[in-house]
């Protein structure tokens, strides 16, 4: 399903979803450079290719982050439209190569250049994007408005405010992280006074699962992992059915259209390949009888017209020779249905294959979570260490596999 690409993009140009499972499996096993190497060679300098490898390369020691830039820019340079529906309202922005980006997949842009910047000890530039990511998680349009927020942005938004020396801003994110939670464990870090020396920014896992079921618009979205142990936590899941429900809201005339002609057009081309199997192997069958009969009542008649002796006997091979034939077209005939039906199946699969294509920013954690303490178990892991000269907190953020 080409949910989030304009029309004007081919199928054939944009990443299927079964063309990331040997990056995505290099990934959850923790080789970055491995992920990198099997990453899909489509949508180069694409919006989600773009945000994809960045994070990536993030982890793998890569301090160019000219491609966030460049998406970003872009960005800017387009105007955002709101969709009201009910008591929500969603923003959304069309970027260069027609992608239509999700509120949370913007948020991380801006997030992921505030840490490119910190590599390169580019402090007021990180400070900028950290200005960004606060921009769109405030009430953009109105303030009586729902609006997204959401508290695992908020996590590592507040990291990346204390890496900068910026503590009370740290302290607004924590705050709005609690009034959307409720996690009393932030209460501590909300009402300190001076800024923690430590501060860890875990992010765990590589985002959700997707599955899809024959005939719908898009996938489901689901998340099986193990919850890290910290106090405070919070899943990502609701990113991507924010995105899911947003996507329907503002694109399910016209994908439904587009969607269901291909979906319907696919079954009715595997209808007809069906019909076609169906009408050939029911031939077979039924020249098996005829070829029978004929072979049984032919030779009888040319026996009794024979006048030969042992006729008996003669006319119990014909039978034979009838009935046995008969038995062999029609086992080719089930033969045909099967490979007719094996052959459609296949013709199927292919084509709800191409049609399975929901893009969204995918290896983005599945949890993120914030501790003052250094003690981490078990999981292979990245990590970076970022202090700007103006903060007395060091904050590690910490990829976990």
């Amino acid at each position: 399903m080409l949910t989030l690409i304009t029309t004007a993009c081919s199928t054939k140009q944009i990443i299927r979803d079964s063309e990331y499972k040997y990056s995505e499996a290099a990934f959850k096993s923790g080789d970055i450079p491995q992920a990198l190497e099997r990453f899909p060679t489509k949508e180069r300098h694409g919006f989600v290719t773009s945000i994809e490898k960045s994070w990536l390369a993030l982890w793998d020691g890569e301090k160019d982050n000219k491609d966030l830039m460049r998406q970003s820019k872009t960005l800017d340079e387009r105007k955002f439209t709101s969709v009201t529906r009910e008591a929500k309202y969603f923003f959304y922005n069309e970027s260069e190569d027609g992608y239509i980006p999700a509120e949370h997949e913007i948020i991380v842009m801006h997030l992921m250049n505030a840490m490119y910047f910190m590599r390169n000890e580019k402090w007021d530039e990180a400070r900028v994007e950290a200005r960004r990511a606060t921009f769109f998680l405030q009430n953009y349009f109105k303030e009586d408005q729902s609006h997204f927020d959401d508290p695992a942005l908020r996590l590592w938004l507040a990291g990346i405010w204390a890496s900068l020396g910026e503590w009370q801003d740290a302290q607004v994110d924590l705050r709005k992280a609690y009034e959307l939670s409720k996690n009393k464990a932030l209460l501590p870090l909300i009402e300190m006074q001076q800024p923690p020396k430590n501060l860890n920014v875990i992010f765990d896992g590589g985002g959700p699962v997707i599955t899809w079921q024959e005939g719908k618009l898009s996938p489901e979205f689901s998340d099986a992992s193990t919850p890290p142990s910290t106090a405070i936590k919070f899943n990502t899941l609701p990113w991507f059915l924010r995105h899911e429900e947003r996507n329907s809201e503002i694109r399910s005339i016209v994908m439904k259209s587009n969607y269901m002609a291909q979906y319907y057009g696919l079954n009715t081309s595997v209808g007809a390949e069906k019909s076609l199997g169906f009408a050939a192997s029911n031939g077979l069958r039924a020249a098996g009888v005829i070829v029978g009969a004929v072979i049984i009542g032919g030779g009888i008649y040319i026996l009794a017209q024979s006048g030969a002796s042992g006729s008996g006997e003669a006319a119990g091979y014909i039978i034979a020779t009838g009935l046995l034939a008969s038995a062999e077209l029609w086992k080719k005939g089930d033969r045909l249905a099967r490979d007719f039906e094996r052959s459609t199946e296949e013709s199927k699969q292919e084509g709800l294959e191409n049609l399975r294509t929901y893009r969204f920013v995918r290896f983005m954690p599945s949890w993120i979570s914030l501790t003052t303490t250094d003690e981490f178990v078990g999981l292979q892991a990245k990590s970076l260490h970022f202090k700007s000269p103006s903060s007395k907190t060091t904050v590690l953020f910490l990829q976990r596999f």
